[in-house]
């Protein structure tokens, strides 16, 4: 019997795809089409919404972007490609720390090991399922609409108690040059924060990311042991980025048919 977050995944994938064949669908046809709650799908829609590849209206869903169609289902699922490999990292009895990022986020339900600690200052935690055997630690702080991360002094003086032995941070640009930025002034100081407090250093970031720059800066590319992205990710780029200090990339598939791909 497939596991349930198998399911969940399944039926993203296919609402995914028929909200691209139609440009929009009713969440009562979702409802009724897959025998979920409309809850259910709700959650489901929220989840594609926070990958920018549709937008929730009253009652319904419509495609983000329909000129890039296809992209959007890749993104998609090269974010669960990245996710699933980021969790199959966490080994029994670790403590991590989880970012804002919504790829970040994603590990939490596919982690296998037991005895986890999550620490995170993501607030959307809360609505996600994970293992009984992980235990999940928000860090508090000022939260701004629309975002759900957790900023400021409170934040910082969790993490600061806290040794990890490995972070998971998404990031919105990684650059050779500008390195790790972010589009948001509040959550730097926390990203930087969890680096500091961490032996392991692990970004998760889909190709979109890599090469660009955002506005505010927190972390270098020699500050990063690993960078887990898909292979839309060019092997100059992630050497571009190796020569500025990055220790270690993984390329995976979205597609799923091959097996994440170590470059260095």
């Amino acid at each position: 019997m497939k596991r349930s977050r198998d399911l969940v995944a399944e039926r993203r994938d296919a609402i995914m795809n028929l909200i691209e064949q139609r440009g929009e669908v009713a969440v009562a046809e979702l409802s009724e089409r897959f025998s979920v709650s409309p809850l259910t799908i709700r959650r489901d829609l929220s989840y594609l919404e926070e990958q920018r590849v549709i937008v929730r209206q009253h009652g319904k869903a419509v495609l983000d972007n329909p000129l890039g169609r296809p992209s959007g289902t890749r993104r998609v699922r090269s974010i669960r490609a990245i996710a699933a490999h980021a969790a199959s990292l966490v080994e029994d009895g670790d403590c991590i720390f989880i970012n804002a990022s919504s790829t970040a986020l994603a590990l939490v339900e596919q982690i296998q090991a037991q005895d986890v600690t999550v620490v995170t200052n993501n607030g959307k935690a809360l609505f996600i399922a994970p293992s009984p055997y992980i235990s999940l630690l928000l860090t508090g702080g000022e939260i701004r609409p629309p975002k759900t991360s957790m900023t400021g002094e409170d934040a910082l003086r969790c993490i600061e108690r806290v040794t990890a032995t490995k972070c998971f941070l998404g990031t919105s640009g990684f650059s050779p040059i500008h390195g790790l930025t972010s589009a948001t002034a509040p959550e730097p100081a926390v990203n930087a924060a969890m680096l500091d407090h961490a032996l392991t250093h692990i970004v998760v970031a889909d190709s979109e990311k890599i090469g660009r720059t955002s506005s505010f800066h927190w972390g270098e590319p020699g500050d990063v042991d690993l960078l887990i992205t898909d292979t839309g990710s060019t092997e100059e780029q992630l050497q571009a980025l190796e020569r500025r200090g990055l220790r270690g990339a993984v390329r995976c598939d979205p597609s799923g048919e091959l097996p994440a791909e170590r470059l260095f």
